[in-house]
Formats: C-alpha cells, sequence, structure tokens
C-alpha cells in the first residue's frame, strides 16, 4: 500500500508536490534539505503554493516525488561527499534530449 493510500488521499498531493520540486530545483543540484529549504521559502512567499493540500511545513511527500521524477528520468540523482566524511544525494532536473529529425525515427 502506497503512502497516498494510506493516508486515504487521492495522487493530487505527490502530483503538487512534484511540480513543486521541479520548480524548486531550477537548473541547480541540490540535496532533500535544501529542495525542501527552497520549496519552504516559495510557499511563504507566494500563498498559493499553501493552498494545494500540502502544508508549508510538511515533508511527507518530498521524498516519494523526488524518487518518483527520478523513477520517470525527470531527474539525475547524484551522490556528493558532505564535510562529515559521509555522502548525500543531490537531485538535478534532466534535460530534454532533442528530438530527431522525422527521416531518422524508427517506426
Amino acid at each position: 500500500m502506497s503512502l497516498i493510500h494510506s493516508r486515504g488521499g487521492s495522487a493530487m498531493p505527490l502530483a503538487n508536490e512534484r511540480r513543486r520540486v521541479l520548480e524548486a530545483l531550477g537548473d541547480e543540484a541540490m540535496t532533500g534539505p535544501a529542495v525542501f529549504r527552497r520549496m519552504r521559502e516559495r510557499s511563504i512567499g507566494d500563498a498559493t503554493g499553501v493552498g494545494d493540500g500540502v502544508q508549508a511545513g510538511d515533508q511527507a511527500f518530498l521524498y516519494p516525488a523526488l524518487h518518483s521524477l527520478e523513477a520517470d528520468r525527470r531527474l539525475q540523482a547524484t551522490w556528493l561527499p558532505d564535510a562529515g566524511g559521509g555522502s548525500r544525494r543531490a537531485y538535478r532536473r534532466r534535460r530534454p534530449l532533442p528530438s530527431l529529425p522525422c527521416a531518422m525515427r524508427r517506426s
């Protein structure tokens, strides 16, 4: 049973969180906590971001959204070393590949 169904909700909160994650990332590589901080700053500065069912301080859908975007190949995750000798995952938006001309496409 997924997180969405166990809470009795629909797919809308996850879809909204995916949209908010992509907006927060922009063209930067960021760790999960940095993405959350950016999303929180945006939702506090813009009242429309809080009214979509996910509160500004709620992280319940952040990592499911990051992982589903990675599975959909919209994000790329890499491991970066941190100051404490460990490592953290950083997420970056993938650039869409240019489309092939019609003559080169396979049928």
